[in-house]
Formats: structure tokens, C-alpha cells, sequence
């Protein structure tokens, strides 16, 4: 199903059965823009921490509200679920924050899943919140949201936050039969480890774009090192002077389907984006 969005940060999968490659399809943009060059940066130069925390930078600082669709589909958009959402994310409080809610179809009020996230003295925290009121603490962020191939570890970008990382060098790369090159664009490769035991997630590849310091894609990593989901940047644009991803999309090793992360529209105090689709 073709459609046509508004998207919101930054971000990040093509794989097998067994193994998972490392390249994605080309990054698609409007006909108005092209893949973000507006400001050469020395992102060589920075550590491995820094290039972290640069991509952190690139979420509006201040409160914004998301609304868009989740969809996901096997081959030919056969089985289809279509579950629209609406995030508000405050990544620059000094708390970090994000409010989830995720609903079965258009026009509902009431959501099948309602999550809270936080990163309070910055370990991150999740919380269920049923239909009926219930809450369940602790939740792993490694969990699906829905039927989706999306986690909370997606949404709440909690690698950007995680002290144990490094950049891969030339064997690293070579012996692991990655690329450099994202969606046409050159990339810095980064290896970050989870500061926590989460089932099924020991680390997460990032690729950061070597112009801009855009996160562009990740690759989760299972206990054994084994490349398990890849999310990457499908589709950007031009928003009032701001590049933003406009299509995420996601694939689990050995499934046969794929994730889309559609948004509709972004509101904040200064920013906003209608719907285009």
C-alpha cells in the first residue's frame, strides 16, 4: 500500500533466514529535497559517545506530538494490521519521556495498548497500562509494539543513551560482511552494548551518516551476536527547515513480512506538519 507521510527523529534492517544484510533500499525523498547535506559536520572527529549524543540533539527540543499508523504485512501486503498511534516525546526534559498510545482502528478513543516510558537518573523504564486501568511495571523494552515488529527500544531510542559504545573498524566491518553505505549515503559504523540483560538484545549496530551525524539504521544483535532485526530510514523530506524521516521500515530475520512506522502529522510549540498522503 502506497502512501505518502509525515515522520518524526532519526533512525534505521534487510534480512535472511540465517543472515541478515546490512544494506537497505535507497533513501527516498520528495521531489523538493535530497538526502541531508545542509551543514558538513567533522562527525570523524567526534568519539563514539559524542556521535551519540549529536544524534540526540537532532529531536526537537521540546515537547511534540506524533499521530500515524503502524502497519504490518507479509509479502504483498497479504495479513495486513493497521493500528494508528499517537506519541508525545520529550527526549530533552531532564527526564526523558514518551507517551504511547496505540489503537485497532481509526477513530477509536480508547487504546488496546498505552505505554509510558521515562528515563529516570537515565535507566530507562517502561509501563503497561491495560484497558482496564492495570499496570504493569518493568516492562522489557525489547517487547513488540502490537503484532509489529517495532519494539519500545525503537521508540524510545534507548541505545542513544547506552555508555558502552564503540566504532567498528575496518576488520570489524570486514569480518562481519557489513557496508558503510546506507540509503547512498557513507556511514560511521557503531557498536553499541546493552548496559542491561534483555531477552533476545546484547547490542545494536548503528549507522551514522559520516556527513551529517544522522542515525540512518540500526541492527539488533541476539545473546550470540547474531543479527536478528534491521530498521532503517526508508523515505526523508524538508519540514520547515528541519530533514526529517518520513517512513520507517523494519524486518525480522526469517519472517516474511515487514513493519512501516507511518506519521501523519508532528505538533509542537514550534513545529508542525499537516497530513500528505
Amino acid at each position: 500500500m502506497n502512501r505518502f507521510i509525515r515522520t518524526f527523529c532519526c533512525a534505521l534492517t534487510a534480512l535472511t533466514a540465517t543472515v541478515v544484510s546490512a544494506t537497505a533500499p535507497a533513501l527516498a525523498t520528495t521531489t523538493a529535497a535530497k538526502a541531508p547535506t545542509a551543514k558538513e559536520l567533522t562527525v570523524s572527529d567526534l568519539t563514539p559517545t559524542q556521535m551519540l549524543a549529536h544524534a540526540r540533539t537532532m529531536f526537537p527540543r521540546e515537547t511534540f506530538d506524533i499521530e500515524g499508523t503502524l502497519e504490518t504485512a507479509e509479502q504483498r501486503g497479504l495479513n495486513a494490521t493497521e493500528r494508528p498511534y499517537k506519541l508525545t516525546l520529550n527526549w530533552s526534559a531532564g527526564t526523558p519521556s514518551a507517551d504511547c498510545q496505540l489503537f485497532a482502528k481509526e477513530g477509536d478513543t480508547e487504546p488496546i495498548q498505552h505505554a509510558l516510558l521515562s528515563r529516570p537518573k537515565n535507566k530507562p523504564t517502561l509501563t503497561l497500562i491495560a484497558p482496564d486501568g492495570t499496570r504493569t511495571e518493568n516492562v522489557p523494552l525489547s517487547l513488540p509494539v502490537g503484532e509489529s515488529d517495532l519494539t519500545w527500544t525503537d521508540l524510545a531510542f534507548d541505545y542513544l543513551w547506552w555508555p558502552d559504545v564503540r566504532r567498528l573498524s575496518e576488520a570489524d566491518i570486514e569480518a562481519a560482511h557489513l557496508s558503510t553505505r546506507v540509503s547512498g549515503r557513507n556511514c560511521i559504523l557503531l557498536l553499541a552494548t546493552s548496559p542491561a540483560s534483555e531477552p533476545g538484545l546484547s547490542a545494536i549496530r548503528i549507522w551514522i551518516d559520516r556527513s551529517t551525524g544522522a542515525l540512518l539504521q540500526t541492527q539488533q544483535l541476539d545473546g550470540e551476536g547474531r543479527p536478528t532485526r534491521l530498521l532503517w530510514v526508508q523515505r526523508v523530506g524538508r519540514e520547515e527547515g528541519r530533514w526529517v524521516p518520513r517512513l520507517f521500515r523494519i524486518r525480522r530475520a526469517g519472517m516474511r513480512r515487514e513493519t512501516s512506522l507511518y506519521v501523519d502529522s508532528i505538533r509542537s510549540a514550534h513545529f508542525s506538519t499537516g497530513k500528505d498522503r
